[in-house]
C-alpha cells in the first residue's frame, strides 16, 4: 500500500510541533500518522520493535484508508500483531512540516486501546520483535525521540483506559 502523505523530516529540517488537547481531532484528510498505545487489561504496554529501536505501533495514513481507526488497527497488526478494542484519542500533535499557514498543517495522532487479542508473531519488514512491558520498563527502553514526550503520552493513554494517572 502507499502513504496518502508520507512525513520523512530530512537532516537539518526545523519542524515544531504542538501537542493539542484530544478533543481537537482535525478532519481526517489533515492526519498524516497514527499511533496507538496498546495496553493490556493488567496495565503493561504492547510495544515493538523497529529500526529506531522500542516504540509504539504507529505509521503513515495508507491511501485506502478513511479513518484513524482503521490505520490505528492496521499498525497494531502489521507491528506487534495484536488485535484492539475500543479505540480513545489521547492526543493530537500539530506538525508544520509542510508549511506554518493553517491550510499546510498536519497532524499525528496518538490513541490508546485495551489488546483484545494477541496474533501469532512472526519478525518482518514493519517490526523485527513485540515485548509486554511495564510502563517504566517501557520508557527505559525507549530511545526514538523525546522520552517525556512519550512519558506524558503513555501516561495520558494509561489514565484514559484505566481512569488515572
Amino acid at each position: 500500500m502507499k502513504d496518502r502523505r508520507r512525513t520523512v523530516i530530512r537532516p537539518g529540517q526545523q519542524v515544531n510541533f504542538v501537542l493539542l488537547e484530544p478533543d481537537r481531532v482535525p478532519a481526517f484528510e489533515k492526519i498524516t500518522s497514527v499511533a496507538v498505545v496498546p495496553f493490556t487489561l493488567e496495565g503493561r504496554i504492547v510495544a515493538t520493535v523497529l529500526d529506531r529501536g522500542v516504540d509504539l505501533p504507529g505509521g503513515h495514513v495508507q491511501e485506502t484508508e478513511n479513518t484513524i481507526e482503521e490505520t490505528a488497527r492496521r499498525e497494531a497488526m502489521e507491528e506487534a500483531g495484536i488485535t484492539l478494542k475500543d479505540l480513545f484519542v489521547v492526543n493530537v500533535i500539530q506538525s508544520d512540516y509542510y508549511g506554518s499557514a493553517p491550510d499546510d498543517l498536519t497532524y499525528m495522532m496518538i490513541l490508546t486501546a485495551f489488546v483484545d487479542e494477541f496474533q501469532p508473531f512472526t519478525p518482518g519488514l514493519e517490526s523485527t520483535g513485540r515485548f509486554v512491558l511495564d510502563i517504566e520498563d517501557f520508557l527505559t527502553q525507549y530511545i526514538a525521540r523525546d522520552r517525556e514526550w512519550m512519558r506524558s503520552m503513555v501516561t495520558a493513554a494509561h489514565a484514559r483506559l484505566f481512569g488515572g494517572a
